[in-house]
């Protein structure tokens, strides 16, 4: 194709573009740079924010995450869900620590510990990754059933 082929077909999709989208009673005597600009300024606030968290880090660190993104990738499961598989457990007979630290690896023994117990007592909701490793450990024979 010839470069002013080109050039023709890309002045028109831009013409095109700016024509349905910008009303020209206003923008008469305006060049395209401020229609561009009203564009994008009308369009800016639409987009939606983003729930920024702050998480604390090993060693005094601190660092801003997508909440929203980390509540995707962590889907919670159903209530009923969620107690069925906290009923199966039997809490006596299991070594809580030794689970713990097989279901959270990057926690210090204490934290993972602690973690699993206020999962498995229902304070903190059960995500669906944690209850397929759940329930595998369970099939092996690593969790005691009731």
């Amino acid at each position: 194709m010839d470069s002013k082929v080109i050039d023709k077909i890309i002045s028109e999709e831009i013409n095109r573009v700016l024509n349905e989208n910008f009303p020209m009673e206003a923008h008469d005597d305006n060049g395209v740079g401020d229609l561009i600009k009203d564009f994008l300024h009308k369009h800016k606030h639409k987009s939606k924010k983003k729930k920024k968290k702050l998480r604390k880090l090993a060693k005094g660190g601190s660092e801003y995450y997508d909440y929203d993104d980390y509540e995707r990738k962590n889907t919670k499961i159903s209530q009923g869900d969620a107690s069925s598989i906290r009923n199966s457990i039997d809490t006596e007979k299991t070594n809580i620590a030794a689970v713990a630290r097989d279901l959270f690896p990057d926690h210090t023994e204490e934290g993972a510990q602690s973690q699993l117990r206020k999962i498995l007592n229902g304070d903190r909701p059960m995500t669906k990754s944690l209850a397929s490793k759940i329930e595998k450990m369970v099939s092996a024979g690593q969790i005691a059933v009731k």
